[in-house]
């Protein structure tokens, strides 16, 4: 890709994609259905020059490797500036009465890189509803190249970017993911095709539906599966293995976290991403940035241990702050010693818990109590290079204090 493409690219992700996620998007369900990596087809019903903003935005939060690709009409790239754009953003140029070989192969390379296509059945924009009838191609790039094909149903879009405007309109737009089509495999192709169009269109007659008609128990749900996702991203970021810059993972998290406040507000594991997210900006930042955030980190945590008192991230978190703030600020060792004592009893499988409680512990002076939790992190389970890790560096530290305590014992002779 040339400097003149990253540029466009790079100024056109960051007007639209925060746009999206901040001032449009009322509400996203199913994001589970949607892997973190791997090709699929993405099936959504068009209404709008705005409808691939959107998923661009959302495969953005969702995905590894966010490239998606979509087809468009030749006409699109008839004017050079146009062209150049809608080249560099995915958009692959699609005869629409006479489809070719160059279009079989730009698909394929898609696919075998791993990325979404984004195929609209309807063929052009419509009004929102009801669907238009549908065209075939999106079944027949899956069924050949055996990808799955995930419907997704849009509600709002054709109120921000209508046939013939120019300029975007604030509204609400909601989004509901479906389950990947299931046809017959046994059946042959050009039935295969024809049952996942059938598919297709029942599935988005019902997405659409349920994006036009929320619900508040089903955005609850929704906003759950959000802060789940936002704590999976988490996840990956410190597993040591990841192939994706922090930078990215950090604003993947913090995205989905205002979707599901924005969705349920006292979501409380939202709450504690939000919480965990400042803690680790805090351990990258200068002093004067770390004091500042001291607070706002406090403030955080203590909403979630509000909101549940046996939060397992809210009592680590809050237990963390006590330990590490200085006195004059507010930290209290004892108070710091407590979160983390419940936080290793509720959590101990996990030895992250048990290992902060273990530091608290000898940072207080009280190390016979440290040596009992440093023993059952070694003693236990090492699924990850994480913990591998921590086991290791849990034995360094019980060495050193049974050295300790030997030497302190040893009688004066």
């Amino acid at each position: 890709m040339s400097r003149t493409d990253r540029l466009i690219t790079g100024v056109t992700h960051a007007v639209s994609r925060p746009a999206v996620v901040h001032r449009y998007l009322a509400g996203v369900e199913g994001v589970h259905h949607i892997p973190a990596d791997g090709p699929f087809v993405l099936v959504p019903n068009h209404s709008s020059f705005a409808d691939h903003f959107v998923q661009d935005a959302l495969m953005n939060l969702l995905r590894d490797r966010p490239k998606s690709y979509f087809l468009t009409k030749a006409e699109a790239f008839v004017h050079p500036v146009r062209r150049r754009w809608t080249t560099v953003m995915g958009g692959i140029p699609v005869d629409r009465d006479q489809p070719g070989r160059d279009l079989l192969a730009s698909v394929g390379r898609v696919f075998t890189e791993g990325s979404i296509l984004v195929v609209y059945p309807e063929g052009t924009r419509g009004p929102g509803w009801p669907l238009l009838p549908f065209k075939d191609g999106a079944f027949r790039f899956a069924v050949r190249s055996g990808v799955p094909v995930i419907p997704v149903g849009m509600w709002g879009v054709q109120h921000v970017l209508p046939k013939g405007a120019y300029l975007p309109r604030r509204t609400e737009i909601r989004v509901v993911f479906g389950a990947p089509l299931d046809v017959d495999s046994a059946l042959p192709r050009p039935q295969r095709v024809a049952a996942l169009s059938v598919a297709a269109r029942e599935a988005l007659v019902s997405l659409v539906d349920a994006a036009r008609n929320p619900t508040p128990q089903r955005d609850r749900q929704a906003a759950q599966e959000l802060a789940d996702r936002a704590g999976a991203t988490v996840e990956t970021m410190l597993s040591r293995t990841d192939t994706q810059p922090a930078a990215h993972r950090m604003e993947q998290a913090a995205s989905l976290v205002t979707l599901a406040k924005r969705m349920d507000p006292g979501n409380v594991d939202a709450l504690a991403v939000e919480a965990r997210l400042t803690g680790l900006r805090m351990m990258d930042a200068s002093l004067p940035r770390r004091l500042r955030l001291l607070p706002r980190l406090r403030r955080e945590a203590q909403r979630v241990i509000d909101a549940n008192p046996d939060h397992l991230m809210g009592n680590y978190l809050m237990g963390r702050w006590y330990l590490e703030a200085p006195r004059r600020l507010g930290g209290r060792p004892e108070e710091g010693l407590r979160h983390l004592q419940h936080a290793a009893r509720i959590g101990a499988p996990d030895t992250r818990y048990p290992m902060a409680y273990a530091e608290g512990l000898i940072k207080t002076g009280d190390s016979a109590g440290a040596v009992d939790q440093l023993r059952g992190i070694v003693a236990a389970p090492a699924p990850d290079t994480r913990t591998e890790d921590r086991k290791s560096r849990a034995a360094a530290l019980l060495s050193r204090l049974t050295a300790d305590h030997s030497t302190d014992s040893t009688p004066v002779g």
